[in-house]
């Protein structure tokens, strides 16, 4: 079977389920079309070739680990909540970090025999590269949330492991890790997939705002406009209204890099460049952002945004704020 075959027929059993249109689901396929032509063509990977994860030994996973302490904190409590919420379901939760090694897991007695066979513990590495398409190492490597069903992981011995991931983002918009979900119940599509890959991401999201409110604690932190996907459009600015830091959504968004945010421009005159009604929107977001924050305090929240009091005033009439 040719790789061009072998993709087709992983995209007939694949669903997209984060949010239910065909362009999304389209973008799951392609996503999971180039994952395969890589594990063809760039690893050059035998997929009836069965496959045990490398695990680091205990001296060598405490160091490498410990890179991510932050990260396994801030998951920690988030990890649990969600293993409550889909534990009936018979899945366990995996942490992962950038490099595709699993942190940690939640799982119960009914997954240890799946988890000793394919080695989904502490220390193990699922990096595309060497295990082929798989929740973990395609979802870190593609910085996209996925879903594999039934035979969309490349190699054949993972045919009935259905994965559900999503990128976590640190504090500078970096991919630091990865969020999955995991089952063997070789299920081809669940009534419930579109309501666990929402769940999935809103969980990444929680981590990643935690995240980035602990590296920007004591400076206010505004939306730039409703949350989609797996990173929520968050900044951090400072008393003189000047970016200091911003979330991969944000940074996706109004086109920001780490030079962008290094010369800590002025929000509003960031925002106000923008010629389309998306930044107006997010200019709106973030007035109301900050006089929530200054409990309805104009003179406060102008300060806060580096603006006069006068100009908000004109902003706020703008947008019909009273």
């Amino acid at each position: 079977m040719s790789v061009s075959d072998m993709v087709e027929s992983s995209v007939m059993n694949t669903q997209y389920i984060s949010q239910p249109t065909d362009s999304k689901k389209e973008k799951i396929e392609e996503i999971v079309q180039k994952s395969w032509i890589r594990c063809e063509t760039s690893y050059q990977l035998d997929p009836s070739q069965k496959w045990k994860a490398e695990v680091l030994c205990g001296a060598e996973f405490r160091h490498v680990s410990s890179r991510s302490a932050l990260l396994l904190r801030q998951a920690a409590e988030e990890m649990q909540h969600l293993f409550t919420l889909v534990q009936g379901l018979g899945l366990m939760v995996l942490l992962a970090d950038a490099d595709a090694m699993i942190l940690a897991r939640c799982v119960d007695a009914t997954h240890l025999s799946v988890c000793r066979r394919l080695n989904l513990r502490e220390g193990a590495i699922w990096n595309e590269a060497i295990a082929g398409t798989n929740g973990i190492g395609t979802c870190v490597e593609d910085k996209c949330p996925i879903f594999l069903g039934h035979g969309a992981h490349w190699r054949f011995c993972f045919t009935l492991l259905i994965s559900y991931a999503v990128p976590l983002f640190d504090a500078q918009g970096r991919v630091a890790g990865a969020l999955n979900l995991a089952s063997m119940n070789g299920k081809r599509e669940q009534p419930v997939d579109k309501l666990l890959m929402e769940t999935l991401a809103q969980s990444g999201r929680r981590i990643e705002e935690q995240l980035f409110r602990n590296s920007y604690a004591g400076q206010k932190i505004l939306t730039l406009g409703s949350v989609r996907g797996c990173s929520a459009p968050l900044v951090s600015v400072n008393n003189q209204g000047e970016i200091i830091g911003a979330t991969h959504a944000a940074r996706e968004w109004m086109g920001w890099t780490d030079q962008t945010i290094a010369e800590h421009p002025n929000l509003l005159t960031e925002l106000e460049e923008g010629s389309e009604i998306s930044f107006q929107k997010a200019e709106e977001n973030v007035i109301r952002s900050a006089l929530a924050v200054s409990q309805g305090n104009v003179t406060q929240a102008a300060r806060g945004l580096g603006i006069s009091r006068a100009t908000l005033y004109r902003k706020m009439k703008g947008f019909g704020m009273s």
